[in-house]
């Protein structure tokens, strides 16, 4: 886009978002170091190469301070202008790697493997292998702990994106009034306490994959703007007008039944067909039993390494306990289960004894041949709610969600 004068220029900003921007130095009856400081004061980010005639060390040196990238002096070769471009854009994305790396450190962990030999697993492996490929929006669906952020991380690993980030928004955990902000990020002064310009989670995966997880967390005034953006691929930072175009793949996750959210009115329907390109369900671990041998094994080389202890395996009486519990919280509770067993074992196998010593709750039951993993189950939760006398806690505590633990309290009949 070409700007005749400064005026030009501030009504482009108003509207756009420029990664890159050559400015002249020279205009008609205006100061190009005062347009300098006026794009930089509209867009912080963009990079801005200064064109002199008249090139000095002082000039370059106040063009820098200003903030501007680079001072290319006439005359200069069409190779020479596309060189400091090319190096402007790449600095540009440098810097919002950088932030990416600051903002996202936490997100990020050691990529796992899917262990499964179960045919509903395997026909979910096929689907990853197809659509990794594409471009196509992913809902991934199943109940908490099943592994729909393991999916999302495979899709994105396996994709031609793979290189760029894998940016991943919480929706169950973010505050609903800053929401909007994490998203698309916002100006300086936008609200109170926005003292900088941030970028947003769309412009964080540009170029990669952006994963909602537990998308039917976010109220329908987001769920609007979401789809606004997704058909669109484009954003504006809260506090602004200007448009920021974005190119990422969408992936979203959800343990809700999104058709009936939207026969109840809390999901919009065109956000979910936009969503639902492609559909992945993940089966529970209560279905696929045959893994449970196979998950044990896995998670027991894992924190065995990790806490520094030999455990060769499990014994037959604990394996047959855990293949006969129904894992409310699925894959996550086996895992969380095994390190916790490790932790705590006192042997080089695991028994049921060690089952019902790794958490004190479990402390003076009957022998393993008396009582099962479900009764257990039962003593466990009913404690937990005696302890902490609130729904939210108790949940936080048991590693599950506080719809999946109210079914639990009905099931057991038991009393907050």
């Amino acid at each position: 886009m070409l700007a005749k004068n400064g005026k030009d220029a501030s009504a482009l900003l108003d509207k756009w978002s420029f990664a890159v921007i050559l400015l002249d130095l020279k205009l008609s009856n205006e100061d190009g170091m005062e347009i300098l400081k006026q794009i930089k004061a509209q867009d912080q980010e963009a990079e801005v190469a200064i064109i002199t005639g008249h090139g000095t060390i002082q000039t370059a040196v106040q063009a820098i301070k200003l903030g501007a990238f680079d001072v290319l002096t006439k005359p200069f070769t069409p190779n020479e202008l596309r060189r400091t471009v090319e190096r402007a854009f790449k600095n540009r994305q440098l810097n919002i790697e950088n932030v990416i790396l600051k903002q996202t450190l936490k997100e990020r962990e050691k990529e796992k493997e899917i262990v499964s030999r179960s045919p509903a697993i395997a026909k979910v492996k096929e689907m990853i292998k197809m659509v990794a490929p594409t471009d196509s929006t992913v809902l991934i669906q199943g109940e908490s702990g099943t592994g729909k952020g393991l999916v999302a991380r495979k899709l994105h690993a396996m994709s031609p994106r793979r290189d760029h980030p894998i940016v991943v928004v919480d929706c169950g955990s973010l505050v609903s009034t800053l929401f909007e902000s994490e998203l698309f990020g916002h100006v300086k002064g936008a609200f109170t306490g926005a003292d900088t310009t941030q970028y947003g989670k769309f412009e964080m995966a540009n170029g990669g994959t952006i994963f909602f997880d537990e998308i039917a967390n976010i109220n329908l005034d987001i769920q609007a703007k979401l789809l606004k953006a997704v058909e669109e691929k484009a954003i504006s930072k809260v506090g602004s007008h200007r448009v920021v175009r974005v190119d990422t793949r969408i992936i979203a996750a959800t343990n809700k039944n999104l058709k009936k959210e939207i026969r109840e009115g809390l999901f919009r329907e065109d956000l979910f067909f936009r969503l639902n390109v492609v559909s992945i369900p993940l089966p529970p671990l209560r279905d696929r039993k045959v893994d449970i041998s196979l998950l044990v094994d896995h998670f027991l080389d894992i924190y065995s390494a990790k806490q520094g202890k030999t455990i060769y395996g499990i014994s037959q009486e604990a394996l047959a306990a855990m293949e006969n519990y129904s894992w409310p919280g699925n894959v996550r509770e086996l895992e969380n289960m095994i390190e916790r067993l490790v932790i705590f074992a006192r042997g080089e196998t695991i028994t049921f004894q060690d089952i019902i010593y790794s958490n004190t709750t479990f402390s003076g039951v009957s022998p393993p041949e008396a009582i099962t993993l479900e009764e257990a189950e039962h003593q466990h939760i009913g404690k937990m709610l005696e302890r902490f006398r609130n729904i939210t806690k108790t949940a936080e505590s048991l590693g599950i969600d506080r719809k999946t633990l109210r079914s639990k309290i009905k099931k057991y009949n038991l009393e907050l």
